[in-house]
């Protein structure tokens, strides 16, 4: 059989684009993934469904059949082999993250446009918030009507160490700092998490 695209690695960003690509009903697209797909949910193991905590740290295992189990050395200093997770799964890493729900850095987008990538950084933030429902927060940089239900643990249900953290993050957030999701970000916030599959 023969297509007119082979899309290599079914993660976030292979999925996507075979989406897009797909969307032409011209062309035909063929979408590989090494590792399993769980089409029916109630068939997804628990370690992929319930993606945080524990069974998440059950995904990520090294040797583990979602986890293709690379390593990395960080710099000369530092020779010592380190884990790099990466998803063996239809989702890819994003399948074994612990559902985090994070946008990147303004600075990359910038990088990336000084190397050429004209025109993307302005788009960039509308397409998260078109991205997102987010359960928490409103205003500009929030998106309430998107596909991705997004939200924070609440106070009682979040990890001990994050509880501890949030009386500092309030005050950061009541004295003006930004959040994650907001320009000028100092990186501390509640992360946020898909809800598609609330947590047990």
């Amino acid at each position: 059989m023969k297509y007119d695209h082979i899309v290599v690695g079914g993660g976030t960003a292979g999925c996507i684009i075979a989406t897009k690509l797909a969307e032409d009903p011209n062309r035909s697209v063929l979408l590989l993934e090494a590792g399993p797909d769980y089409p029916d949910f109630e068939q997804l193991p628990d370690s992929l469904k319930y993606g945080w905590g524990m069974l998440n740290l059950e995904a990520r295992k090294a040797g583990g059949p979602f986890n293709w189990s690379f390593t990395g050395t960080a710099t000369p200093q530092h020779p010592d082999p380190m884990p790099v997770p990466r998803g063996k799964a239809m989702g890819g890493t994003s399948a074994i993250n612990g559902q985090t729900f994070i946008r990147g850095a303004p600075e990359d987008f910038d990088s990336w446009e000084a190397m050429g990538n004209e025109g993307g950084l302005p788009r960039v933030p509308t397409n998260f918030r078109n991205l997102e429902t987010d359960e928490d927060y409103s205003g500009d940089f929030h998106g309430n009507s998107g596909p991705v239900p997004v939200r924070r643990h609440h106070r009682d249900t979040g990890p001990p160490r994050s509880r501890s953290l949030l009386p500092s993050l309030h005050s950061r957030r009541s004295s003006g700092q930004p959040g994650l999701a907001e320009p000028d970000s100092t990186g501390s916030a509640c992360v946020r998490r898909i809800i598609s599959t609330e947590c047990g």
